[in-house]
């Protein structure tokens, strides 16, 4: 049956529109399914994106110094303090496979900071430039640290966007400007906000940025490292990588291998399987609970098509005896139950989202910015599996009243009042 037949497609109106209301009811059942499917795929995918967005360093193992050791090894006592240096960064590149970025760390606290008549403390901290693009900030004016200011000892600064706020007037350009940290002063170079949205991160917002090197010079910390922050090359399995670098550290530093604690470590990987394990599963029971109402919305519409099929027996009847074959019954049955569970389906699909971006402005208007609930959205293929689950539906439901459409016998249906 050609799917752009004028005739089929009038009598499809005509039969709908004699049963508006019944028609609508039904259809219903359908579009709620498909906008319930698309708004908790949605609302589940903002709530991913936010605690995604929390994480910044998805595959980094950060790695400090901790309490003094409390058992004895090798020979020497227990209540030692165990001090990071350079040594460890050659240690850990020879022995432990799998590791890419190795960046030191260094902190200062918070220190007094002026520029003109304005201060404040700010936490100062000595990285090396990989870390800041591991580790993922967004550059709001100027340029990172660099090669060049680490080799060189460049008295430069990255400040945090807070830090930006309180030294320096709204309209005021601060790349290029003098700022004295600790009685020490430093030219900004650049601006930064953290990607994450986590605690940490957003403390790095108050947070004053020194290349390694200077920070070590200047204020004279020897060789002592404060934290290490570790990647991972792809292929290599970031828990398996963290206990080696726990091992190596130990060894290196005579700890008992028991002695947990001494050093101290944390895998964002970790995080991230939870949180996928977390919206992997929203997802599926948002899937169940929309197609379990698009399963009943396609009974109601089989239904109504078999009360359509009762309704137009001797209609059949006289097709049949003029020359109908039971497949054009089959079809034109056929299509308009997908007429029904498409359209209404369908319009399901945009109502739902246009619900998710009303929702998605409006908590972005009361987070005042990126928040926990982030881009509420449904993806091209989700979309297509959903039309999909919808053409199915629709034939399904077709399926009995189109058998018994075909074997309608036009005597029978010919005497049919």
């Amino acid at each position: 049956m050609p799917l752009f037949d004028v005739d089929l497609w009038q009598e499809i109106y005509d039969s709908i529109s004699r049963h508006k209301l019944r028609t609508l009811l039904t259809a219903f059942g359908v579009f709620w399914g498909i906008f319930m499917l698309v708004n908790l795929v949605g609302v589940g995918n903002g709530l991913r994106n936010g605690a995604e967005a929390s994480m910044s360093l998805k595959n980094g193992i950060y790695v400090w110094s901790g309490r003094p050791t409390s058992m004895p090894y090798k020979g020497l006592s227990k209540g030692r303090s165990v001090r990071l240096d350079d040594d460890d960064i050659a240690a850990l590149r020879n022995r432990v496979p799998g590791l890419d970025v190795i960046a030191p760390g260094n902190g200062m606290g918070s220190q007094f900071t002026v520029r003109g008549t304005r201060n404040d403390s700010f936490e100062t901290s000595g990285v090396w430039p990989v870390e800041m693009v591991t580790k993922g900030y967004d550059l709001l004016a100027g340029r990172l640290l660099n090669e060049l200011d680490l080799a060189q000892l460049r008295k430069v600064a990255v400040i945090g966007e807070r830090v930006q706020e309180v030294l320096f007037a709204k309209d005021e350009n601060p790349i290029g400007a003098m700022i004295e940290v600790a009685g020490v002063k430093f030219k900004v170079v650049g601006v930064v906000r953290p990607q994450a949205l986590n605690g940490w991160a957003q403390r790095d917002m108050s947070k004053i940025f020194l290349p390694h090197s200077t920070l070590r010079k200047t204020f004279n910390q020897g060789d002592r490292i404060h934290v290490f922050t570790l990647t991972t090359r792809p292929g290599f399995v970031p828990e398996v990588v963290e206990q080696n670098v726990l091992s190596v550290l130990k060894e290196h530093h005579k700890v008992h291998p028991q002695d947990w604690g001494v050093i101290g470590s944390y895998n964002a990987h970790k995080d991230v399987k939870k949180v996928e394990g977390l919206f992997t599963g929203i997802k599926m029971f948002s899937w169940f609970v929309a197609v379990g109402t698009i399963i009943a919305g396609a009974v109601g519409v089989g239904n109504i098509m078999l009360i359509t099929v009762a309704e137009r027996t001797r209609e059949i009847g006289v097709r049949k005896a003029l020359g109908a074959t039971p497949n054009s019954i089959v079809g034109m049955v056929l299509q308009e139950s997908l007429v029904i569970t498409v359209v209404a389906g369908y319009s399901g699909l945009v109502a739902g989202v246009l619900t998710l971006q009303l929702i998605d402005t409006f908590a972005t208007r009361a987070q005042a910015g990126p928040g926990t609930f982030i881009n509420p959205q449904i993806d091209f293929s989700t979309a297509l599996v959903a039309l999909l689950v919808l053409v199915i539906a629709g034939a399904l439901a077709a399926v009995l009243p189109a058998r018994k459409a075909a074997a309608v016998d036009p005597v029978i249906a010919l005497q049919d009042e």
